[in-house]
């Protein structure tokens, strides 16, 4: 009887932990319902609704890794039926959204992603003056004067008035009081000496316009000179008769005075001849290739305005990429896709330093905004050119590799579907956020996941490689997330990746510096391109420091020889 009991006890547990085991597969699994997956919030909030409802109430949501708990910058509702609304507050960018439900075995997490403008115009209206560039008198004297005195000395040893033995025996620029203070002294079969002002100003979007503001003394000696003179004395002379000798004094200081003045004249006249000349000529290229090599890199130059001191010269300029020109209908399509899902880059609002004080830490310094460097990002986003240069950098095959040691899933692409986002930092570097990433997974075995999409937060910096003359980015990652997502819901999927792969170490590791992580600038190769006008074969870059003297500018120091 105590038999048969047990057998019908076991039973009941049996069929008990069937029912059970039935029920725990019909519950709904946890997921984050939002209108589009890593998406732009345009009202500046995030709408999420947790699934099923009643696990809305032990959810914990975070804003960039800060638990949402009502104020301190963001204002969250719990609405009815599970759903949340959360105010994302005025700081630009993207915001890591992390929905966190804590488990006995562990925290799931859904990780969402939403990008808050303003958002800055790409292509058209004003170009933003956020690029700047100063050059010290110092480095202008040494490297920029002797290939301009070279010149100024082949060009004069073709005038008849020299001739062919001419030597320079003055040529010198100070920079003063918003003005260029030039002194030119040429002696050969006669001897001209000049000392002028001249004016700089904005002449137009690749040109500088200088400008005559007043000429000092001319000095004019020599053989023609004294033989005007002495021909004009002795005609005084004979004309005056008893009264030669101050006939002769007469009719040298009117030859001597005439000689000064069309000398003056002459001089005046050929110096502002040349100097339109001069204004005319493009000073910075239309277009650069910042990537060398790479003509999606390209962003378009334009001056905007000019400011000369003791300490050397200073320009502020635009820096605006080029629109996508895809070759293919099928990248075209790919381009408006990308474009229709960002609304243009984000606008922080930061400027450049005042003009002054002009005078720059090495021979030259650069400047660059943080709306700069994001409109670049937010380019190369749309064209592809980002996603191209993590596929040169082999970051899919780095990550495959690394997965097939542990792991029968594989990577077989990254799809870089919001450009990744910069905030001002308060020391040496600024706050990355990256979202929007699309993993193609290869080896699933189980149901179709989805979209498989990364999100993460880091601390990114430049690093400058003086072997290669190469600036690139640097940094770490202090938060990653994957989340799966279709049809508008969001849910923790193939956690263990991350735990178990050590993704977060393998990927720092691959920002650390020198690693070629990330894309980089070719400084070494612009600087020679960019002044071959300069120096035949360009100038070459000795060394490089790179600060932040103000939150959202970065500021490139650079010595040159």
């Amino acid at each position: 009887m105590a038999g048969l009991a047990g057998i019908v006890l076991a039973g009941a547990l049996l069929a008990s932990g069937r029912r059970a085991l039935i029920d725990a597969a019909a519950v709904e699994p946890f997921r984050v319902e939002v209108a589009t997956p890593h998406a732009p919030a345009p009202d500046g909030r995030w709408s999420g609704r947790v699934l099923p409802p009643e696990l809305a109430a032990r959810a914990v949501v975070r804003i960039d890794g800060a638990v949402q708990t009502g104020p301190e910058g963001h204002e969250l509702e719990d609405m009815s039926g599970g759903a949340w609304s959360i105010a994302l507050g005025d700081a630009p960018g993207l915001r890591l959204i992390e929905v966190e439900l804590p488990r006995r075995g562990g925290t799931e997490v859904a990780t969402d992603a939403a990008l808050v403008g303003p958002f800055s115009e790409r292509w058209d209206g004003a170009p933003a003056c956020g690029a700047a560039v100063r050059v010290a008198g110092a480095a202008i004297d040494r490297l920029v004067l002797p290939p301009l005195r070279e010149k100024l000395l082949a060009a004069a040893s073709t005038i008849s008035l020299l001739g062919p033995e001419t030597a320079l025996e003055e040529a010198s620029v100070r920079l003063e009081g918003d003005a260029l203070w030039v002194r030119v002294a040429l002696a050969g079969s006669h001897r001209i000496g000049v000392s002028a002002k001249l004016e700089v100003r904005v002449a137009g979007p690749r040109q500088l316009g200088v400008r005559l503001a007043a000429l000092g003394p001319v000095e004019f000696t020599g053989s023609l000179r004294t033989k005007t003179t002495l021909g004009a004395a002795a005609l005084g002379a004979a004309i005056t008769g008893p009264l030669a000798p101050l006939g002769g004094l007469a009719g040298y200081a009117l030859a001597d005075g005439y000689i000064d003045r069309r000398a003056r004249e002459e001089v005046e006249t050929q110096l502002s001849a040349a100097l339109a000349v001069a204004s005319a000529i493009p000073l910075i290229p239309e277009r650069a290739e910042l990537i060398v090599g790479e003509p999606r890199s390209r962003a378009s130059l334009a001056f905007c305005a000019v400011a000369i001191e003791s300490g050397g010269v200073a320009a502020h300029l635009s820096l605006r990429p080029d629109k996508p020109d895809p070759k293919t209908s099928e990248e075209a399509s790919r381009v408006r896709t990308r474009l229709a899902a960002i609304p243009g880059p984000v606008q922080h609002g930061v400027a450049l330093p005042p003009l002054r004080p002009v005078a720059p830490t090495g021979d030259a310094e650069v400047e660059l905004t943080i709306d700069t460097i994001d409109a670049l990002l937010d380019a190369w986003t749309a064209n592809g050119l980002l996603g191209d240069l993590m596929g040169r950098a082999q970051w899919v095959e780095r990550v495959d590799a690394a997965l097939g040691e542990w792991t029968t899933l594989g990577l077989a692409g990254i799809e870089v579907r919001l450009p990744p986002s910069l905030s001002p930092g308060t020391g040496d570097g600024w706050a990355l956020t990256v979202a929007g990433l699309r993993l193609g997974l290869t080896g699933i075995e189980s149901e179709d996941p989805g979209e498989v999409l990364v999100a993460g937060r880091g601390f990114v910096r430049p690093h400058y490689d003086a072997a290669r003359g190469r600036i690139s980015l640097a940094g770490s990652i202090d938060r990653l997330r994957l989340s799966c997502a279709r049809a508008g819901a969001l849910w923790p999927c193939f956690g263990a990746l991350l735990e178990m792969g050590d993704v977060a170490a393998r990927l720092d590791a691959q920002l650390a510096p020198g690693a070629a992580g990330l894309p980089g600038i070719e400084v070494r190769a612009l600087l020679r391109e960019g002044t071959q006008a300069v120096r035949a074969g360009g100038l070459e870059l000795a060394d490089l420091a790179i600060s932040y003297p103000t939150p959202g500018v970065l500021r490139v120091a650079a010595e040159v020889r």
